[in-house]
């Protein structure tokens, strides 16, 4: 896949401190922690494909955790 910066979208502030500086977020806090909805994870700002939802398990540490990523 190639990725075309002009195409990027928009960050909001937290979002940029997590995707563009290496931040995180508080445990337990994220929207995603929960989420079980089936489909899958993208990025927020190139929205290349990243993970799949059958590939997120529960790991107790307060993020989201997948045990695959999509390859590419």
């Amino acid at each position: 896949m190639t990725l075309n910066k002009e195409n990027w979208n928009d960050l909001a502030e937290k979002e940029k401190h997590v995707i563009l500086n290496g931040g995180t977020e508080y445990p337990f806090t994220g929207e995603f922690e929960n989420h079980t909805s089936t489909g899958v994870y993208v990025c927020r700002q190139c929205e290349h494909p990243l993970y799949e939802s059958s590939s997120k398990f529960r790991s107790g540490c307060g993020w989201p955790s997948f045990d695959d990523e999509i390859k590419g």
